[in-house]
């Protein structure tokens, strides 16, 4: 952990005040919330051939065009 700075000294005595209240705010938040961990990347299909569920490769002699009409 790093160690705190100390303020300025041209702060008036209620803004130093103030910045070490939003200090310990910050403190007392970072130690109640963690931060979550992130979640995996979404995985992506791949670009191959596409395949029937048993795994064989799909025959190119089904896929006919349409006729138009």
């Amino acid at each position: 952990m790093v160690a705190p700075t100390p303020p300025p000294s041209r702060l008036s005595p209620e803004q130093r005040e103030r910045l070490e209240q939003l200090a310990d705010a910050g403190r007392l938040r970072a130690a109640l919330y963690q931060v979550p961990k992130p979640s995996p990347p979404a995985r992506r299909r791949s670009r191959g051939a596409r395949q029937y569920p048993g795994g064989r490769p799909k025959p190119w002699h089904i896929a006919r065009p349409r006729s138009r009409g």
